[in-house]
């Protein structure tokens, strides 16, 4: 919402929210290694594939465009993943949060695939 205020286009905008997202995932990674965690090596794959992903994103959008809604899918796996992680260390509020975050990611990856669908067979 903040974003739709400074940038202007819309395909920067969606490119600087998947990055964004794609960072958390490395402080994540990286809040996991120095705790001395195994799971870290997963969430730092995770990140740095989602960042080069996320990079790509108007090359693959031409081919694939559904992608949007599989960036969701993959932020709301991952935020599951960062709740267990959380649940597990003890914490209790950040973990709902997380939990939260993954409902909403999982309903945006099902409005934005269907919507880009749509999209993508009424121009073709």
């Amino acid at each position: 919402m903040i974003l739709r205020h400074f940038i202007k286009n819309r395909s920067k905008r969606k490119k600087i929210a998947h990055i964004g997202a794609g960072i958390v995932i490395l402080i994540h990674a990286y809040e996991k290694y120095d705790s001395g965690h195994g799971s870290y090596l997963l969430f730092a794959i995770a990140g740095l594939v989602f960042l080069t992903i996320a990079l790509l994103h108007q090359t693959i959008e031409k081919r694939a465009p559904w992608i949007d809604g599989v960036f969701f899918c993959i932020e709301g796996l991952l935020s599951i993943m960062v709740a267990v992680d959380f649940f597990h260390a003890g914490k209790k509020a950040l973990p709902i949060t997380y939990l939260l975050l993954a409902i909403f990611q999982f309903y945006m990856a099902f409005r934005k695939s269907k919507k880009s669908i749509e999209v993508h067979k009424s121009t073709h």
